[in-house]
């Protein structure tokens, strides 16, 4: 069945200008209709084609329907038109980086930080390449600008696991602690807070924190498992038992936990119990169960 024109209407009486023709474009838009705000705008372009923020439109809605190569020619046309536009730059840097072309997404996100934007994205993007591939000082300092544009809890999050990554607990934790300032129902926040108390031995905290972040996700299945470790450290080996039989349900082969239950339970007087899950701790580190 072929699509309606968005020049016209069930009355017939469409936008006729191109202007008319982009509002319908973003109206579209705006309802989720990509494919009619596609053919809006690229109709209100082909009457007037140096109108750059409707080229940048176009290339959000291709974006937004996983064509990237056609949405780099939008984001790039329209900063022909109006050079250094940082919102272009942006864009046109994630479409880069969507293709696997990094060197040059980074390019972009440099170009568009050059020009006084007040978008912290192109900081944030930055700050992740720069993370994905070890540069932490760089990637410090791209999340710390963007956290100067705005301060939110995901960009302090990105912070923090970036010192996370270092061992820098007392610094990721400051970082998390404001995640979590920002966005006191933040999950995330308050799970990777309570990894870096755990890391500095703070294990009662760290517990109280972990039940938190399970309370608001249940969907961080890794919380019994570390909370089983804060409960041994503190000799809570009941209860550490119990946790860890929980975490094992969400994952049964995992060694770890096999092995942590194992400590648990040679701490309380069980034996057999404990070979049981020294033994399924070292078959999961073999290839097909095999050695």
């Amino acid at each position: 069945m072929n699509e309606s024109s968005p020049e016209s209407t069930s009355s017939d009486e469409g936008p006729r200008t191109s202007a008319e023709l982009f509002q319908a474009g973003r109206k579209a838009e705006k309802a989720g209709e990509l494919e009619r705000a596609r053919q809006s705008y690229e109709l209100a372009l082909a009457s007037t084609p140096e109108q750059h923020p409707w080229h940048y439109r176009l290339g959000c809605v291709f974006m937004k329907l996983g064509l990237p190569e056609c949405a780099e020619h939008c984001f790039l046309r329209a900063n022909e038109i109006e050079p250094g536009t940082p919102a272009y730059l942006t864009n046109l840097g994630v479409c880069l980086d969507r293709q696997g072309r990094r060197d040059e997404a980074v390019r972009a996100y440099r170009k568009s930080t050059h020009q006084g934007g007040t978008s912290p994205v192109a900081f944030h993007n930055l700050g992740a390449i720069y993370a994905e591939e070890g540069r932490n000082d760089e990637a410090i300092r791209a999340f710390e600008s963007a956290l100067a544009i705005e301060q939110d809890a995901e960009g302090y999050m990105n912070l923090g696991l970036v010192h996370y990554a270092r061992e820098d607990f007392a610094r990721a934790l400051d970082c998390f602690e404001r995640s979590v300032g920002c966005d006191s129902g933040f999950a995330r926040g308050h799970y990777y807070a309570a990894l870096c108390l755990m890391k500095s031995g703070i294990y009662l905290d760290a517990c109280q924190r972990f039940d938190l972040a399970w309370k608001l996700d249940s969907r961080l299945a890794r919380i019994p498992y570390y909370r089983g470790i804060c409960l041994h450290k503190m000799e809570r080996y009941e209860e550490a038992r119990t946790s860890l039989e929980n975490a094992l349900e969400f994952f049964p082969e995992d060694g770890r936990t096999h092995y942590q239950i194992a400590l648990t339970c040679d701490s309380l007087g069980m034996p057999q119990e404990a070979r049981l899950h020294y033994s399924q701790a070292r078959a999961s580190r073999k290839p097909d169960g095999h050695s």
